[in-house]
């Protein structure tokens, strides 16, 4: 069913984050991708378009993504998901915590939220991927955490850095017209697309994994 939309919210806090709102456009039930900053104003847009806010979703455990949790679960009956390798990390009560894995499933209303296991930044990241099928507008979405930015990748180490140019891979297999939304301000513009970035992100242009890991790690 095409209902989910994406709403992108500048919230600033630890360095130009971006948290999310995907929204299914029938029922109105939303869930709120990486609690952060000033999560103010992710209340107000919950309160403008007259959203029942149902879950939060973690893209991983870095807390400049998760800060706002705690505010959240205050205000809202939420389930919150991680995935299943980021238990311990993160502090959420029992009664509220559901742990994903790849290829699993988040309902939203009436869609169907895709999770992608992508690790490499950090062993328990995830991409939220709304496929064309589930989404309003007919245009695929890949909501990326610190996996992939505008431009860029995420921070890895001489242990993630093979991980993380497998998760990359991965990425851009999807289609080419997939909106890439980051969790962090860092590009030349605040949204892309697959296609975009294979012309325009040195890491998707990498030939292989040894280039990559060249540039990646600075070496």
């Amino acid at each position: 069913m095409n209902s989910l939309s994406v709403v992108q919210i500048a919230v600033e806090g630890f360095d130009d984050n971006f948290s999310y709102l995907i929204v299914d456009e029938e029922t109105k039930q939303a869930a709120l991708v990486d609690p952060c900053g000033k999560i103010e104003r992710v209340f107000s847009e919950v309160k403008k378009q007259e959203l029942v806010l149902s879950s939060v979703l973690i893209t991983h455990s870095h807390l400049d993504h998760l800060e706002r949790l705690d505010d959240v679960i205050a205000r809202y009956s939420v389930t919150v998901y991680i995935h299943e390798s980021a238990q311990g990390h993160i502090a959420i009560p029992n009664a509220l915590a559901s742990y994903t894995k790849r290829d699993g499933t988040i309902a939203v209303g009436k869609g169907d939220i895709t999770v992608l296991h992508t690790p490499g930044h950090i062993g328990d990241a995830v991409c939220y991927y709304i496929p064309v099928e589930q989404a309003q507008d007919g245009v695929p979405k890949l909501i990326t955490g610190d996996t992939v930015f505008v431009e860029g990748c995420g921070r890895t180490n001489e242990a993630g850095v093979k991980a993380l140019y497998d998760s990359l891979q991965f990425i851009k297999t999807l289609p080419d017209d997939t909106e890439v939304y980051p969790g962090h301000d860092y590009g030349s513009v605040p949204i892309s697309t697959i296609g975009q970035e294979k012309e325009n992100n040195k890491y998707f242009r990498a030939e292989n994994f040894e280039e990559f890991k060249k540039i990646r790690l600075k070496l």
